[in-house]
């Protein structure tokens, strides 16, 4: 049976980039057809550069354009993909082998580009991901192809959708493909998809770590008797969640955001993003310090008072740290930990045994694009650099709450 290949076709920065992502989903299916949803921007200044590609490289494709001028009306735009699904259908192309890509265009083409799927019960929907670039774009060389199975177009088919992206982390997601269906016939499971909203708002917020956001949402769904149930059957205890966001908002006790660093540095792993994920890494090591500083000195890295340091370390602590701007000393990490050291702290003594794996946590780190590189970091990359953290952290007690799942 042939395979059909159905994209819509974004703008992105140059249109080069979005047609290169575009291109290797393409590839990655391995389609007999593809159809190119445009709009008359795009057909302009993105198609030409896929048209190009396929010209030199996939001469055996046959492909075909679908121009619609509506790029942000949701309604609007799942209708006409609909319509446009459909209309390959009939020509004979069988749902099993079609899959839609919803990689580039504006949000709202995306979830329509979905939602149409879910509606004509077509076999995939695709996504490029990878490293991101400047405006947020997927960066060439780093892209992965993710793909889920649609299911049948009815409330209960699209909570199992939801549930999927929620348990991958894609809150965004998960909270926008029931927000458009919230007002469906099936009273039923009006509740379950009020839960499923809320509670990807609110662990999206935690997430970009607007912990108060995130505290506020669950607070006011600790008040809904009928959320809590739908909770309760998927093991989930909100009141133990908002207690902990409430914590990460407000405690004095700076190992509970050191500790949901690294866990979000973990979440960022698994989603591919590994210059994010060891750029979290090496803020919470810096953080280490600065909370272990903090308990031996009384006082902030960012701003250092001299007199609470080891006696011989204080005039050159001051002459070589002190900030002419603002006349405060302001300690390096390496430093940092030095004097850590100097005072038998259990910390510092860890950070001198291990300095060569530290070093190379810093190397990483400062090649990687986020810092002052243009090296992309690699899985493995990242999981030399967990493994250090979590061994200065041997003897500590963790108090990370990892995310719900749902059942």
């Amino acid at each position: 049976m042939k395979k059909l290949f159905i994209a819509t076709v974004g703008t992105g920065q140059s249109g080069k980039d979005i047609a290169h992502a575009i291109y290797f989903s393409l590839c990655q299916h391995n389609p007999n057809t593809a159809v190119f949803i445009v709009s008359k921007e795009t057909r302009e200044n993105t198609l030409p550069y896929l048209e190009e590609r396929i010209r030199t490289e996939r001469q055996d494709l046959e492909y075909y354009c679908e121009e619609v001028q509506e790029i942000n009306d949701f309604e609007i735009l799942h209708k006409e993909y609909v319509i446009i699904i459909k209309k390959y259908i009939k020509q004979g192309y069988d749902r099993k082998n079609i899959i839609v890509d919803y990689t580039s265009g504006t949000k709202s083409m995306s979830a329509a580009l979905v939602t149409a799927a879910l509606a004509t019960e077509v076999n995939y929907i695709s996504y490029t991901f990878g490293l991101r670039g400047e405006g947020g774009k997927v960066k060439s060389g780093t892209e992965r192809v993710s793909s889920l199975s649609t299911t049948l177009f009815d409330t209960e088919k699209r909570l199992n959708q939801a549930k999927i992206l929620f348990n991958k982390n894609l809150f965004d997601a998960s909270e926008e493909i029931l927000s458009s269906y919230k007002d469906l016939p099936h009273p039923d499971f009006e509740s379950e998809i009020k839960f499923i909203i809320e509670l990807s708002r609110a662990l999206n917020y935690w997430d970009k770590f607007e912990f108060r956001k995130a505290f506020d949402t669950l607070n006011k769904m600790k008040m809904d008797e009928e959320i809590l149930k739908i909770a309760q059957s998927n093991s989930i205890s909100i009141n133990k969640l908002t207690d902990y966001t409430y914590l990460l908002s407000n405690s004095e006790d700076k190992t509970f955001l050191l500790y949901e660093l690294i866990e979000n540095a973990k979440r960022r792993a698994s989603e591919g993003k590994y210059d994010d994920a060891v750029a979290r890494l090496y803020r919470a090591l810096e953080m280490l310090g600065q909370i272990e500083f903090e308990k031996e000195f009384k006082c902030l890295t960012s701003d250092v008072d001299c007199k609470n340091l080891p006696y011989e370390k204080r005039n050159e602590i001051k002459e070589k740290y002190l900030d002419w701007k603002d006349n405060k000393v302001k300690l390096p990490l390496y430093i940092t930990f030095e004097l850590l050291k100097i005072v038998n702290n259990k910390i510092g003594i860890l950070f001198s045994e291990k300095i060569e794996e530290i070093k190379k946590i810093l190397y990483i780190r400062n090649n990687s694009i986020l810092a002052h590189g243009s090296q992309p970091i690699k899985k493995e990359n990242f999981e030399e650099t967990l493994e250090i953290i979590e061994k200065l952290l041997v003897d500590s007690k963790s108090k990370v709450k990892k995310f719900p799942r749902l059942k």
